[in-house]
């Protein structure tokens, strides 16, 4: 068999000029000096600041005063002053040229999160709740504003000097006139509120933002950077909102794009940083390119006079970036990794979901891009109508996307988790902590009737007129009555009547306070109605054959300890199913008719592995290349070579088509050659 590319992803994204690493990990900050040249970076230490030249691609010296880590660095009066805001309750205030603390401007009585300087102003925001303007000509401390009503994380300072911009914790934006001294006016604010999590173990003191923003203004999130350029005011959380400072409209909302940890413009580019490397787009929006890293965060970044981007890593690193033309285009392809594919039941259409949300429609024939769907978060895999109507589920709500890529909602919900195909025109959707509800594309809902179990991330079954739905049974529900049990409760299997609209049945592992895995995790209907599924038997998880009208198990056989993938029946009737340990890859084998388990083939360890016993092939996905083997004797047929990581593998038409995702976002898709194979 010969695998031949009939599509891929666009050319690989950009590539840093260079690394440099530096002696402190844990990068917090990175300004660059007009000279293009020199750097002065903060690090996760004493509060040390070291300077550093591009050009000669190391660090040339250290400023220290602080004394504890640097949260936050700014320049203002032209880069002639340097501001660093600390943990030490004060912000420094440099001279560039000889490197000497002019002031140190004190008065916050806790962290001081972030500083930003225009001119002789700066305008600086900690964790005492109050934002503090200060005169950088005589370092006295000009105004104290104290409206937020939780801690101020983030800062930013109009290019002209006249504005201010202020974020809060409880996802509240501020607009300062520097001018006048005064609140100009609340770019939005919400009704969510901190709680405060003191000393949570491993993770330290914790703040979680309560509640829902329901204004329908600005993020759903507590804003995680602030950037002006000369008209407008980025604000960015998971994605990156532009606003009109005249009318304090939003005029732009940009694609999800992930934990953004920093913005920066230059002429018609705006960068966003966050752990998936930096994008480039333009002011509406659009994408231009990714800069992928994946050795960490980024945390920082700064353009160069000519336009080149400079960027902070968390492992202790800059990064230089080439300077873009404004030409490029970064499109067909997710902004991180791929981490699901899904084909339509015809084979003809595909569906990969990306680290950071968005949902690609492709053309499986020609690996073209149809739609992109940018959701806010995707809580489980997409799933196909008979018709080919890509279902995309948020958290909230539901995106139908058509072959032509046409898009529409259907009305908001909360809590939903996975979803099963039930009709062209139906959907089983599966919420977190209420019945499931059967939807009808109009948008007409109809919850299913009984004590039902708490959704969870694992795929519901349609076997005829039963919905058979994979659950968690909380310590309040009755089949538990209050008996110590994990936090995430006990795994259980659902059985509801489409038709009468009732639950039939429940089955349910062991009553425990520890986590168990593997027990119902996926569910199989066989040829002849049977369904097939993992439990437990003691500590033992075994595959049970059961019937789906009673849930009666006709056969039960262990599994080895681990087994989480879904079985595949063979024409003779035969169950595979695929194993992986931390050494080889397994294929194991269950004789319908006898209860012996064998081990069919042994392979190197694989990220991936699909099986078409009608064909005799198995399709495997190693690092950086895909397989072909033989099912019945496991050898190998084909290989080709993909330009990164891969990360995840389907099948298409019966094993036509072979679908990849890979780690830098790019999709692939190969044409197999069957006429080639020596059967």
């Amino acid at each position: 068999m010969a695998l031949h590319r009939i599509g891929t992803a666009p050319t690989p994204r950009l590539t840093e000029t260079f690394t440099l690493p530096l002696p402190d990990g844990g990068l917090h900050s990175i300004v660059v000096l007009p000279d293009g040249d020199t750097c002065v970076v903060s690090a996760e230490n004493d509060g040390t600041l070291y300077l550093v030249s591009l050009g000669e691609g190391r660090a040339i010296d250290r400023l220290v005063g602080h004394s504890g880590p640097v949260n936050s660095l700014a320049l203002a009066d032209a880069g002639r002053l340097l501001l660093s805001a600390s943990d030490d309750e004060t912000i420094r205030v440099w001279d560039t040229r000889s490197w000497r603390t002019v002031f140190v401007l004190a008065g916050h009585s806790g962290y001081v999160r972030e500083v930003a300087g225009q001119g002789l102003r700066a305008v600086s925001g900690g964790e005492d709740r109050t934002v503090r303007v200060w005169d950088l000509s005589d370092g006295t401390c000009l105004a104290v504003f104290d409206s937020h009503v939780s801690s101020v994380d983030h800062v930013a300072v109009s290019p002209d000097g006249m504005t201010a911009a202020s974020a809060g914790r409880d996802n509240q934006v501020l607009l300062w006139d520097l001018d006048g001294l005064r609140l100009s006016r609340e770019l939005y604010g919400t009704d969510q509120f901190i709680r405060e999590m003191p000393d949570l173990e491993w993770l330290g003191d914790t703040w979680i933002l309560c509640g829902a923003n329901e204004t329908g203004r600005g993020h759903q999130e507590a804003p995680t950077a602030l950037h002006f350029d000369d008209s407008s005011l980025y604000t960015a959380a998971h994605e990156i909102i532009r606003w009109d400072l005249s009318s304090g409209s939003e005029v732009a909302r940009f694609p999800r794009q992930g934990y953004i940890r920093t913005l920066a413009t230059f002429r018609d580019f705006v960068a966003a940083g966050s752990m998936h490397g930096a994008r480039v787009s333009r002011p509406d929006g659009e994408s231009l390119a990714t800069f992928a890293v994946v050795d960490g965060s980024v945390v920082d970044m700064a353009y160069l006079p000519d336009g080149q981007l400079v960027t902070a890593h968390e492992p202790g690193s800059l990064k230089l970036w080439p300077a873009l033309g404004g030409d490029e285009r970064d499109s067909g392809r997710h902004r991180g990794s791929v981490t699901d594919l899904v084909v339509s039941g015809d084979g003809t259409l595909a569906a990969s979901v990306g680290l950071t949300g968005e949902v690609l429609l492709w053309d499986v024939g020609s690996g073209t891009l149809l739609a992109t769907v940018e959701s806010h978060d995707v809580p489980c895999e997409p799933v196909f109508m008979p018709s080919g109507l890509l279902v995309v589920a948020e958290r909230r709500r539901l995106h139908l996307v058509s072959r032509n890529g046409d898009q529409r909602i259907l009305a908001p919900v909360d809590g939903i988790v996975s979803l099963a195909v039930i009709d062209d025109q139906s959907l089983l959707v599966v919420l977190y902590d209420s019945a499931p509800e059967v939807w009808s594309l109009d948008g007409s809902r109809r919850p299913l009737v009984g004590e039902f179990g708490g959704g969870g991330n694992f795929h519901p079954l349609i076997a005829g007129r039963y919905a058979l739905v994979p659950c968690l049974l909380r310590k309040e529900h009755s089949l538990v009555g209050g008996a110590p049990v994990s936090v995430l409760g006990v795994r259980a299997l659902q059985c509801w009547d489409l038709v009468s609209g009732e639950l039939v049945w429940t089955l349910h592992g062991r009553i425990t306070a520890e986590l168990t895995w593997g027990v119902y995790g996926w569910v199989v209907q066989l040829a002849d109605g049977a369904i097939v599924t993992t439990r437990e038997v003691g500590d033992v998880t075994s595959l049970a054959v059961l019937d789906a009208a009673t849930g009666e198990t006709h056969q039960e056989l262990p599994l080895p300890k681990g087994s989480d993938l879904p079985c595949v029946e063979t024409l003779d009737g035969t169950l595979l199913f695929v194993h992986h340990d931390e050494l080889v890859s397994g294929v194991w084998g269950i004789d319908p008719d006898e209860d012996v388990l064998l081990l069919r083939l042994q392979l190197p360890r694989s990220r991936a592995i699909r099986l078409v016993p009608d064909r005799n092939l198995l399709i495997r996905l190693g690092d950086r290349e895909v397989f072909a083997h033989r099912l019945s004797s496991g050898r190998e047929i084909t290989a080709v070579r993909l330009p990164a990581d891969g990360r995840c593998l389907a099948v298409a038409g019966d094993g036509d088509v072979v679908v990849v995702g890979d780690s830098d976002g790019g999709m692939h898709f190969f044409q197999a050659q069957w006429d080639k194979i020596d059967q």
